[in-house]
């Protein structure tokens, strides 16, 4: 799926995510303990380096441009999941279950934004849309995900 310029950053940040995720997934299924604690301080961490400016640069930006083009439910599914996504980072006590879901949430929302939002909106988005959202991504900090990804 080729991803024209303005929306590059936001797509390059699912390869890191799609990686968290299925970490996420992966220690569900440990019975460790540690496993689990530690997958969950990656997961707040990555939440709030990356995911959270991720969110906030599709909520600010992105989604108002899908309600302009009419595409209530793609926002409507995005702005559900980023809900979601944060409920979970904020539930407690963390379980394996927890993880689990965070994981599949995290991982089923990357493909519905690679394959069906930006694939199928990215030539139907305003220019002044698209320059918003990658003014946006290149003036927020995010830090590299390398770390989390140890």
């Amino acid at each position: 799926m080729k991803r024209i310029d303005e929306l590059r950053a936001l797509s390059d940040d699912h390869h890191t995510t799609l990686v968290l995720a299925r970490r996420c997934q992966q220690a569900a299924h440990d019975s460790s303990s540690r496993a689990m604690e530690l997958i969950w301080e990656h997961v707040l961490r990555a939440f709030s380096g990356q995911l959270e400016p991720h969110f906030q640069i599709e909520e600010v930006h992105l989604l108002p441009a899908l309600d302009d083009l009419e595409e209530f439910e793609l926002s409507a599914r995005i702005r559900n999941d980023h809900a979601r996504l944060r409920a979970l980072r904020d539930a407690t006590p963390v379980t394996h279950a927890m993880i689990e879901e965070f994981g599949r949430l995290l991982e089923s929302h990357v493909r519905f934004e690679e394959r069906e939002v930006f694939e199928h909106t990215q030539h139907r988005l305003s220019s002044a849309a698209l320059l918003a959202i990658s003014k946006a991504c290149e003036s927020t900090f995010r830090p590299s995900s390398e770390p989390l990804l140890k």
